[in-house]
């Protein structure tokens, strides 16, 4: 039977709530195997959140309905809602453990809880979120960002990076790699045997034929050269536009909130991020560490739910075999 490996991700922030509250959901068709810190759980359980815990496993000894939990005792006390080294340590070697599950073939997918920039940094740690760790990790230089929900998808050319460092980042090579990624992701596990993908401007009304910027002169070159591999792909057209009618598969948007501000508010429950071009299967709630709320009870676990079956959906579909890269030390 399949694992799935769910890392708890930043321990001051709700990865821990929303993995206890969507816990009686998981299990079933795969096993959930949970990588985090008990110390975090007992806290949960006997603090203001009063949750229930639910009778784990250990690695490798659930079968079907149960779930499985792999403690790493690294987090000793949290501070809900702070920004903090261990906490960033401790992010980063839940992802660790969930690869090596990856790498020797224990798991099939990996579901992660939201991490903190800030804490990672504290930490030392060089990446400014998920995808690039994760690129780095499995030797990819060409992952993409995709947030998804059952109404609309979104792939992004740029990701965590301030935005007056877009502009340089848009060239004609990371757009049409990001057109290629998400193409070939859709048809191989989203099963859209022909899809159909609409790619946006960077500049307002797509840059009015050079009057308004230049940057789409690249977009389009990127979009020429999908189309001559025989791609179902169109543009660039104005953002501010594109999203009032969903009527493609996917979209192509140039950086961070064009592209996630249709899609969470589209239905952000159920918005779920899936990394795109890794040799597995890697997705994510939508929604960050929820600092102004971890601690208090009231997180929704909708989110992470949604990744999971998403991750359990994709990895039935896709078939991870590959070699653990020498970037990546298991230690």
């Amino acid at each position: 039977m399949n694992r799935i490996a769910v890392t708890m991700g930043d321990p001051a922030g709700i990865g821990g709530e929303i993995i206890l509250k969507a816990a009686p959901r998981l299990a079933g068709r795969s096993i959930p195997v949970i990588i985090g810190d008990m110390r975090v759980f007992d806290e949960l359980r006997s603090g203001p959140t009063s949750l229930t815990l639910p009778s784990f496993k250990g690695l490798g000894q659930g079968s079907r309905g149960d779930l499985e939990f792999l403690d790493l005792g690294f987090i000793h006390t949290v501070k809900p809602g702070l920004s903090d080294s261990h906490c960033g340590e401790a992010s980063y070697r839940y992802i660790r453990e969930a690869l090596k599950l990856i790498f020797t073939g224990e798991a099939s997918a990996i579901v992660t809880c939201p991490i903190s920039k800030a804490s990672l940094r504290l930490a030392g740690l060089p990446f400014p979120g998920h995808t690039e760790l994760l690129a780095h990790a499995a030797g990819m230089d060409s992952c993409v960002m995709m947030l998804a929900n059952p109404r609309i998808r979104v792939s992004l050319v740029t990701i965590h990076i301030p935005l007056k460092d877009v502009p340089a980042r848009i060239t004609e090579e990371k757009v049409f790699r990001t057109i290629v990624i998400t193409g070939r992701s859709l048809r191989e596990s989203f099963s859209i045997e022909r899809p159909v993908i609409k790619v946006c401007g960077l500049n307002p009304h797509a840059g009015e034929q050079g009057v308004i910027g230049d940057e789409e002169e690249h977009i389009s070159r990127a979009i020429l050269r999908a189309r001559r591999t025989g791609m179902d792909v169109s543009g660039p057209y104005p953002g501010d536009s594109l999203f009032h009618h969903i009527d493609c598969d996917a979209y192509i948007a140039m950086y961070h909130d064009q592209g996630l501000i249709p899609v969470k508010t589209t239905d952000f429950r159920r918005t779920v991020n899936v990394t795109l071009g890794l040799p597995f299967v890697r997705t994510s709630p939508g929604h960050g560490t929820g600092f102004d709320i971890a601690g208090r009870g009231i997180a929704d676990p909708a989110s992470l739910i949604e990744a999971y079956r998403t991750a359990e959906a994709m990895a039935s579909r896709t078939l991870s075999r590959f070699d653990i890269p020498k970037s990546y030390m298991i230690s």
